[in-house]
């Protein structure tokens, strides 16, 4: 037979536990709730040029995507080429200057010959993060600087507003 004691402890140990074990699930960590979600599809639209090929708008957009992936939390929805009009000598020298701007102030390889500018959509973490992102919000038109030497890849100089 039970005492006293044990009858009037027993209902709130199981309180408490309780309790615990809704505190402890009420804040699902953001890999808990993706778990057994599939990654969302990103719309690529790599447009047209006569400046670049197909391949080379999708080299730019693959360097971009692998950048993104470092957004901790965000979700990337669109990248699209923002056209032939960006690759101007005032938008080269100004890709070069940041070049020339390191740390060190020793540029690496040789000067940028073109440059390439995307587009992309994501939406930033539900949660506060390392970045400087507004919480839970959708971004549009996120600019992103792509620029090369007349005999080199793609490099990504620069991105954000």
């Amino acid at each position: 037979m039970k005492s006293t004691l044990e009858k009037l402890l027993l209902p709130v140990l199981a309180g408490f536990a309780l309790l615990a074990a809704t505190a402890c699930g009420a804040k699902k960590t953001e890999a808990a709730r993706n778990a057994g979600k599939t990654a969302p599809e990103v719309a690529i639209d790599l447009g047209e040029s006569s400046l670049y090929t197909r391949e080379e708008r999708n080299d730019a957009a693959l360097l971009i995507r692998k950048e993104f992936a470092t957004f901790a939390g965000c979700e990337l929805h669109s990248i699209r080429y923002a056209g032939d009009e960006a690759n101007t000598e005032e938008n080269v020298a100004w890709l070069n200057s940041l070049r020339e701007a390191r740390a060190d102030g020793s540029p690496e390889g040789p000067e940028y010959a073109q440059v390439a500018e995307f587009l992309t959509d994501f939406h930033s973490p539900v949660e506060d993060g390392p970045y400087a992102w507004e919480i839970d919000r959708e971004y549009t038109d996120y600019q992103w600087w792509l620029a090369r030497p007349t005999d080199g890849g793609w490099q990504l100089v620069s991105w954000g507003y």
